[in-house]
């Protein structure tokens, strides 16, 4: 924007106006420079978000800092990294030194090396290893403006050493304009909101800048500009000299927008025509690579219109070219005329190395369609699938369409587009559109695998039934040919046929998805194969398939392709495998606008672990962001998922209202879609919700409506997690045999040998069918053993049921350490009902026990009690969380402390809860 200061007796230019947020500024600065730290600046348009970031750039150089500066552009957010190399590239010099491991992760990312990308962790680590080198002479400042148009790779990037800077003299200064988003992580930085100015400021700007103005005049423009700095500057420039001095009439109205828009347009109109020629170059390619910079800022002569009408700053040291304020380059593209903004695509293209960035200048410079460059748009696209980034894709891929001569070639793509929306991107709702626009350019393309499978997704989440869905994706694998030019969209048919089969519930839907995979096996890549088998049927898990997952699991670590991440994580859902690190980088990439689809299947998988592994908490609080993407972006299906661990959760915790209305909600939209994995869905909460509330014999008929005790049916995939659960349900309802065949029948199946916690569940139900001459043998090695602390839930049931049985025995003095320690395990995971169970077993063995609510409430916490209250009135996590500043996760994790602290199990019960526990505090 244009000049917003004035200059102080050390000529020191000072943000007229600003006062306040610039000695808060100044304060973060201060801070950074010796301890780290990150601040982000937030204003609409024009508030001097940039005037302030040249203000502390001055200030914390005059410091003795080092400063290095970069802007986004809106033109650049497509080329990964394309701010982190225009930061960087000043001190490039100085890569040579880093550690190898480091320097090439870093030359790699910055394009100055080819290379395999490295891993976003590995570039965290490189980049905090260099800014380390970077301050051993002298504290460093970076200064990011534009945020909104940063390339996604640098903001994440960015975002990740925004948290790791403590203990670093190195500040992060970052710029955004407050109605866009970006994939910033807002937790990251603490925020600085540029508000409008105040009457007093507004019309010291206005004078310092306009002092010939008429006093009505200014009225005007202070009416008009409504605290807006950038408004204040440039809505009197479009003044006529009669009109500054009150002679002439302003016109009656002046918007805002559409004055300043206007007046941007006229400046850079006036400028002679090769310097709008060079500024739309500029504009187009912004810092694309040092080539481009060296063409704009070397050309003297024609920038020169430019610098003096202060459109441009020009560092011909650094070779660089910045805009003064982002409508400038707005309206830079917005003035040219179409052949000229294909001619600097063009000469855009010329210029740059990188393939990706000339095939994206090359389409926009087409005249009309040409299939060469649309080949190599898709190539982009697969290249950024390839990098996780389903959104870029979907969008390269809908040009190269437009680009595409043959109709069905066209269409194709468009297919393809629709299907990485509807499952990948979050796109759903544009899925349908895109299909239709597929079958318009040629009506074959309703039968391919693509369209196939976008259409089956988009109808399981709209008003579809499962087995329309699968006769339509089943249909298309039978006329499909294995041809290996297919084999992704193979794959991909496949992913979507696999989750038609497990929402649909039946075996029947079962037998074409495995004949597929038998009859295109070698056209598969070894994880979807592997999850093929695994998720489909993990009781039949063989040790070989173990050891590959295994191994698969394994590599994760550096994978970067979130769909790899997912189909490995599948394959390991039911035998406890979570790769848990990797599926956190998918959901976090997806909630910063990334694969939704595939972040709410990493949330799903990341709660399952949280809950078997007793962080409940943490599993509120997964599972509340999955259902509250799942309900943002259409995806009822997907929402089913979402809602298992938080229902398991309300189940053990006997939260019967939000039971109910989630398996109301479900089942509303799952039975007349004939999706009946509803109906074993529900049956295994319901099984948990009866042995929370001592229902045993309900208990027992909601497990064996999912199969009888003592078999394990194919595709049945939540019996393998269900073994303890049916064995407690038969045992305590008076179902002895039974039981013992299923514990039979897990033995036969070899479960115990998957996981270390099937091993346990195993060995926990052979202890709860144990004869009596028999059981504490079975017992104690269980409840002594040091791992089983690792599945508090289970080992707290299973010490209830050890002390009951010794009870029972008159064995009160051996029974009540195992009573003492459920109660202690049941209480610290806020399992109300199952604490209550185990207290009065304690009770019966002669231990006198205080009622547990004489201090109830008492060590609620400020903020505990604030979001108490909050969700009391019925707002969401996630309302409580914007109202706070906090993250969903964060609200639910405290609601989860709260609700063993004041004793109840749901938040229906939590207004009754404080009102007593404010009576309480007022009694004297």
């Amino acid at each position: 924007m244009a000049a917003q200061g004035a200059h102080d007796d050390a000529g020191q230019r000072l943000v007229v106006g600003r006062e306040r947020e610039m000695a808060a500024l100044t304060s973060f600065l201060r801070g950074a420079i010796r301890d780290g730290g990150a601040q982000l600046v937030t204003g609409e348009p024009g508030m001097g978000k940039t005037e302030l970031l040249d203000a502390a750039a001055r200030q914390v150089a005059s410091m003795g800092a080092r400063v290095l500066r970069a802007s986004g552009s809106e033109f650049e957010t497509e080329l990964s990294f394309a701010v982190l190399h225009q930061l960087l590239l000043p001190v490039v010099d100085g890569l040579p030194e880093l550690p190898e491991v480091h320097r090439a992760a870093l030359a790699t990312a910055l394009g100055l090396e080819r290379g395999d990308p490295p891993g976003r962790l590995v570039l965290v680590s490189a980049l905090l290893a260099w800014l380390r080198h970077l301050t051993s002479t002298r504290p460093l400042v970076l200064v990011v403006d534009d945020l909104q148009w940063v390339d996604r790779a640098s903001v994440v990037v960015l975002s990740l050493v925004a948290r790791r800077l403590s203990g670093l003299p190195v500040g992060l200064l970052l710029a955004q304009r407050s109605e866009y988003e970006s994939f910033f992580d807002r937790e990251s930085a603490p925020q600085l909101i540029l508000t409008p100015l105040d009457d007093d400021a507004a019309l010291s700007l206005l004078r310092h800048h306009h002092p010939n103005l008429h006093v009505s005049v200014q009225h005007r423009i202070l009416a008009e500009a409504g605290g807006n700095p950038l408004a204040l500057i440039e809505l009197p420039r479009s003044l006529t000299a009669a009109q500054e001095t009150g002679a002439d009439y302003l016109p009656p109205t002046l918007p805002l927008s559409v004055r300043l828009r206007w007046t941007f347009e006229r400046r850079v109109s006036g400028l002679p025509g090769p310097s709008r020629r060079l500024l739309l170059i500029a504009a187009l390619g912004g810092a694309a690579g040092t080539r481009l910079t060296r063409v704009v800022a070397g050309s003297a002569p024609d920038l020169a219109p430019a610098e003096a009408a202060g459109l441009v700053v020009v560092d011909r040291r650094a070779n660089r070219l910045r805009f003064t304020h982002p409508l400038i380059r707005s309206a830079v593209v917005d003035l040219a005329t179409v052949p000229e903004r294909r001619a600097a695509h063009h000469r855009l293209a010329q210029l740059t190395a990188d393939p990706e960035v000339r095939a994206l200048h090359l389409a926009e410079s087409a005249l009309w369609p040409d299939d060469k460059i649309a080949y190599q748009l898709v190539d982009v696209a697969v290249a950024a699938l390839e990098r996780g980034d389903t959104v870029q894709a979907v969008s390269v891929l809908l040009r190269a369409a437009d680009l595409t001569v043959d109709p069905a070639a066209r269409a194709g793509l468009l297919a393809r587009a629709a299907y990485i929306g509807a499952n990948f991107a979050g796109t759903l709702a544009g899925a349908r559109a895109l299909l239709d626009r597929a079958c318009a350019a040629d009506p074959a393309v309703a039968n391919t695998l693509q369209a196939s499978a976008a259409a089956a997704a988009h109808l399981l989440n709209s008003e579809g039934d499962i087995d329309t869905a699968h006769k339509l994706l089943v249909g298309a694998l039978a006329n499909g040919d294995p041809d290996p030019r297919s084999a992704e969209a193979l794959e991909e048919a496949l992913r979507t046929l696999m989750m038609i089969c497990t929402f649909g519930g039946r075996q029947e839907l079962w037998q074409p998805f495995v004949e597929a995979v038998d009859r295109l096996a070698p056209l598969l890549t070894a994880p979807f194969r592997l999850t093929a088998a695994l998720f489909a049927d993990p009781v039949r898990s063989t040790p070989e398939q173990l050891r590959e997952l295994d191994a698969l699991v394994a590599g994760l670590d550096g994978e970067n392709n979130p769909i790899r991440v997912v189909t490995v994580a599948l394959a390991g859902q039911y035998v406890d495998r979570f790769p848990v690190r990797a599926l956190a980088r998918v959901a976090a990439e997806g909630q910063a606008g990334g694969a939704v689809a595939l972040a709410v299947q990493a949330l799903i998988m990341m709660a399952v672990p949280a809950f078997f592994e007793g962080r409940w908490e943490e599993t509120a609080s997964l599972a509340d962001e999955g259902i509250a993407l799942c309900q943002d972006n259409g995806y009822e299906l997907l929402e089913w998922g979402a809602q298992n661990s938080r229902m398991l959760l309300a189940a053990a915790r006997a939260d019967t209202e939000y039971l109910a209305r989630a398996r109301a909600r479900m089942h509303q939209w799952a039975i007349p879609r004939n999706a009946m994995a509803v109906r074993t869905f529900t049956a295994n909460i319901e099984g948990l919700a009866a042995l929370t509330q001592g229902r045993y014999q309900d208990a027992y008929a909601a497990y064996t409506s999912i199969c009888p005790l003592g078999t394990f049916p194919p595709y049945e995939q939540v019996t393998v997690w269900t073994i303890m659960d049916m064995v407690e349900a038969a045992v305590r309802s008076g179902h002895l045999e039974e039981a013992r065949a299923h514990v039979r029948a897990a033995a036969e199946a070899g479960l115990a040998h998957f996981s270390p916690r099937l091993r346990f569940l195993c060995d926990a139900s052979a202890a709860l069918v144990a004869d009596d001459d028999a059981y504490p043998a079975a017992f104690e090695p269980l409840v002594t053993a040091p791992e089983s602390v690792r599945w508090p839930f289970p080992l707290a049931r299973l010490e209830l049921a050890y002390g009951e049985r010794l009870r029972r025995d008159r064995a009160m003095r051996a029974a009540r350490p195992h009573l003492e320690r459920a109660v202690k395990l049941f209480s610290d995971l806020g399992a109300t009902p199952w604490a209550e169970q185990a207290e009065t077993a304690l009770r019966a063995t002669g231990v006198s026990r205080r009622k547990r609510d004489a201090g109830r409430g008492a060590a609620l916490t400020p903020q505990e009690r604030q979001i108490a209250e909050l969700a009391a009135t019925g707002l969401t996590n996630r309302q409580i969380g914007r109202r706070l500043s906090l993250s969903p996760r964060t609200v639910g994790a405290h609601l989860y402390r709260v609700f063993p602290k004041l004793d109840i199990t749901s938040r229906a019960a939590l207004r009754d809860a404080l009102t007593g526990l404010d009576d309480r505090e007022d009694t004297p």
